[in-house]
């Protein structure tokens, strides 16, 4: 394969001795075409389950997919890889924004960071050069005082920075890497790998070009693709107010599932969410709306701005539902400058949005239990509701600070600190902080975000609710059922789980945003446009199915890689307690559950269709074999982690 599309270029960098490898992204694409695909191989490859994710020998992988930087609609996701301080297995993020296409116009397709300074420094890449440089002056900084900086020394205000703020300084697990200020590349502690590297940031700037195979014919399909976004109903709602208009704060008729008090119930009552409404946010906070690299077809990024009472001033960008749910439905807050000025906080601060709404919620209900007294959480009334008291413990969570520091270990890890059965109550699957909405009522969502490799999330496998209802024709082509995500059903739904893992795989290796994708709409971006657009810009052709069968691939290294790591089996492959054991108590979703028995047909069903063994989750030797996954399955016999 040709350089088209590519930089061509791959840099390792050695921080402990500060060696610089240059190496070309050819050797990489054998086994995956870029982004989240060569990240997860090279980590399988490279990391023995002896290091720990803040060890030196960790690497962190910056990838960059063929599509990057590109005019394809929403060609701006790049994918960051690393071991995951939470879980003990695989973090895989991914960031919009713009420091992924100018890291291919500065000339690489990817980073691969491994060992430690002594001394916190950050990267500066420029035209295929890079520069090792001093950056104590820049530790204790904010995201947004770390970019003014190092825009101000270079002189050059158009450099593009990925960074980390005071959480992954103090090694906070759910510490996150802000790109552009205000996008965060979540789930999984890669900013506290980064800190633990005393890496401050990377710093970008690109003159280079990107060149397709035939011009012509991909600024033509690109155009296509850019036509079907625009049509789309769904992806319509988010052009006209994001994603807060869809879901957020309960949804247009606001009875959409959300999580509150820390997932006691999924009904928020209209009074309280239409104050967090995003029609309500945009009349008095939006002072405008935000894109990432080449998105004029969506642009879904609010900009709020809090400029009276106690929590002013705040302004930042990139508010998105979960924030809504995190320091809104979930505490039961429902003063939206409050809510504003927690997520503009936490974008300084590098902390994680879901791990921190999480931690949040879970010392809430301790805290009303009994489980927790006033001299246990640093004198802070934790009543629902208290929004002070909430800024005050984030605060503690990033400085590390009496109980911050205890919650700055993950839900997870805190609940056994604390014990006296507080583990029943922590939302969280295989050590990951879960902030996630309708988790009761939809069954496939909710096996789609309990299985990520992530560690849990829905942006893996989760089906969309709402995408296919108008197409239920398209759902019965792909997935064999019409009636994918419906509330309530568990029967067949398998199906529709594992092709959006595979197709979120291939969407996350060539780089664009799944809010332009099928996931979102069913007639947006689809395997064909993929392949056209690929086939346009390198020449190499790789149809729907090949496409699908590297998605597979990939997923099954980063299973791999978890059960090497963190020994995850089929036990871990279960919602969290309060979930099975708890019914909604009020609203339109009263009365719903997820039910173990129904769960553990669900589980028989997906092992079977991925070829992997019933009885423990465990993959198997033949099913990798069948797939191309020989090297894999070598590997897991070496650790005794696969049947045969």
């Amino acid at each position: 394969m040709g350089n088209n599309l590519y930089a061509g270029k791959v840099m390792r960098i050695n921080l402990s001795n500060r060696s610089v490898r240059i190496e070309p992204t050819a050797k990489y694409l054998e086994d995956s075409l870029g982004g989240r695909g060569l990240g997860s191989w090279i980590l399988f490859r490279e990391v023995e389950p002896n290091v720990g994710s803040f060890d030196p020998e960790n690497l962190i992988i910056f990838s960059a997919g063929p599509l990057l930087g590109t005019l394809a609609p929403t060609a701006c996701r790049l994918s960051i890889t690393t071991k995951n301080p939470l879980t003990g297995g695989l973090c895989s993020s991914n960031v919009g924004g713009h420091f992924g296409p100018e890291l291919k116009f500065a000339g690489f397709d990817a980073l691969i960071i491994s060992g430690r300074a002594d001394y916190p420094v950050y990267l500066l890449i420029e035209d295929g050069e890079i520069k090792i440089k001093e950056a104590k002056h820049l530790w204790g900084l904010t995201v947004g005082e770390t970019e003014d900086e190092i825009c101000s020394q270079n002189s050059d205000y158009k450099i593009r920075t990925s960074c980390i703020g005071p959480a992954g300084e103090n090694l906070v697990r759910g510490a996150c890497i802000m790109v552009d200020r205000g996008r965060a590349a979540g789930r999984g502690g890669a900013g506290a790998v980064m800190g633990s590297k005393n890496l401050k940031a990377i710093a970008t700037r690109g003159r280079l070009s990107i060149k397709p195979f035939d011009p012509q014919g991909f600024f033509y399909r690109a155009k296509q693709c850019r036509e079907k976004i625009l049509e789309a109903e769904i992806i319509k709602i988010y052009r006209e107010g994001g994603s807060m208009r869809f879901g957020g704060a309960g949804g247009p008729d606001g009875n959409f599932p959300q999580a509150v008090k820390n997932y006691d119930d999924e009904y928020w009552p209209i009074s309280k969410s239409r104050k967090i409404y995003e029609k309500t946010l945009k009349e008095k906070f939006e002072v405008r709306r935000l894109g990432c690299f080449n998105c004029s077809s969506i642009s879904c990024s609010h900009f709020y701005k809090v400029s009276d009472g106690p929590f002013s001033p705040s302004a930042g960008e990139g508010f998105q539902i979960n924030t809504a749910r995190a320091f809104g439905s979930n505490l039961d807050i429902e003063d939206p400058n409050f809510v504003i000025a927690a997520h503009n906080f936490c974008s300084e601060m590098g902390l994680d949005v879901d791990m921190a709404g999480a931690c949040l919620a879970w010392a809430f209900e301790a805290f009303s239990r009994g489980d927790l007294t006033f001299d246990e959480v640093n004198n802070l009334d934790l009543s629902w509701g208290k929004s002070h008291s909430a800024m005050e413990l984030l605060k503690d969570m990033v400085s590390r600070k009496g109980f911050g520091d205890v919650l700055a270990e993950g839900v997870k890890r805190a609940s056994e600190i604390v014990g006296k059965g507080t583990i029943d109550y922590a939302i969280q699957v295989k050590g990951a902080d879960l902030n996630e909405a309708s988790m009761r009522p939809f069954k496939a969502w909710s096996l789609g975000i309990v299985l990520s490799t992530h560690g849990g999330g829905h942006l893996d496998g989760s089906p969309p609710i709402g995408a296919f209802k108008k197409h239920p024709e398209v759902a019965k082509d792909l997935f064999g059922e019409p009636m994918v995500n419906f509330r309530g059903r568990y029967e067949n739904q398998v199906k529709a789980v594992i092709w959006f893992e595979k197709y979120k795989a291939v969407i996350d290796i060539m780089g664009l945003c799944y809010f332009a994708s099928m996931w979102l709409d069913a007639k947006a971006i689809s395997l064909k446009d993929l392949s056209d657009l690929f086939e346009a810009g390198t020449g190499e052709f790789y149809s729907e199915k090949d496409l699908m069968s590297m998605g597979e691939r990939v997923h099954n290294v980063q299973k791999a890689f978890n059960t090497i790591h963190a020994g995850f089996t089929r036990e871990d492959d279960f919602p969290p307690k309060k979930l099975m054991t708890k019914p909604a108590q009020t609203g339109p979703f009263k009365g719903d559950v997820l039910d173990k028995k129904q769960w553990n047909k669900m589980l028989d069903e997906y092992y079977e269709e991925k070829g992997w063994d019933r009885k423990t989750g465990l993959q198997t030797e033949e099913g990798l074999k069948k797939i191309g996954l020989g090297e894999v399955a070598n590997k897991l016999k070496k650790f005794n982690k696969i049947i045969n």
